[in-house]
């Protein structure tokens, strides 16, 4: 299950990849966690980046951990949930990326991390829903979560799911407003366009507060302990 990812291309790729004008407000993210502020476009503005938080705000999560119901959102339970089914209606989204992390499960106690990325750390778009609501302050915070689907055959041995990565011919259609709920679920397949590559990477990456470049670097597998591991 997809938990961290990152976003770390130029701001000019960012801009051809989407279409979108990026400011200074945009920074390079190698491990975006929950409670992240973290950049998004929706179709209120599609033309920039808009930056929300992924799951909840971090003031709200100070006694306990971000349940992944807030996190995540797979594909499958969307037509079963109002509040999915609503958002999905009105409130969709894309969460700029170029990878995504997740854990290979090696034993009961073990499990190694991998980075998952396309060609030339190609930019990619995931589906997302973004909620917002009024803080105890009056402040209107906004969320998302990113929208998960059943593994690839590159995933499928580390983990059984995936974010949706949409193909870059439906990116304008999953924000289009015409668009019906059943024609939006029908962009959210696991993706083929392009072939992922993959590799392990630093356990560091478990660690929200760590987010230096040397993430994206391929190591020799290891598990969460720093512990080298023979199963990558």
């Amino acid at each position: 299950m997809p938990q961290n990812y990152s976003i770390s291309a130029p701001s000019h790729l960012v801009e051809e990849a989407f279409n979108v004008d990026v400011t200074d407000c945009y920074h390079h993210r190698y491990n975006a966690c929950p409670t992240q502020l973290l950049p998004v476009i929706t179709s209120d503005n599609p033309d920039g980046l808009s930056f929300f938080y992924w799951g909840m705000n971090p003031g709200f999560t100070k006694s306990k951990s971000v349940s992944k119901k807030l996190m995540l959102a797979p594909v499958e339970e969307i037509p079963h949930k109002t509040s999915l089914r609503k958002h999905l209606r009105t409130n969709r989204c894309v969460i700029i990326a170029d990878g995504f992390y997740d854990w290979k499960i090696l034993s009961k106690k073990g499990k190694t991390p991998y980075r998952f990325f396309l060609p030339g750390n190609e930019p990619f778009a995931i589906a997302g829903l973004w909620d917002a609501f009024d803080s105890e302050n009056g402040e209107i915070i906004h969320t998302f979560k990113m929208i998960t689907t059943l593994a690839n055959n590159a995933v499928a041995d580390v983990s059984d799911r995936m974010p949706a990565i949409l193909e870059k011919d439906f990116l304008i259609e999953w924000l289009n407003d015409s668009n019906t709920e059943e024609s939006l679920i029908a962009l959210l397949k696991p993706y083929k366009e392009k072939a992922l590559d993959r590799y392990t990477v630093n356990p560091k990456i478990s660690n929200p507060d760590y987010d230096e470049a040397s993430l994206l670097n391929r190591v020799p597998p290891a598990d969460q302990f720093g512990n080298l591991t023979l199963f990558g």
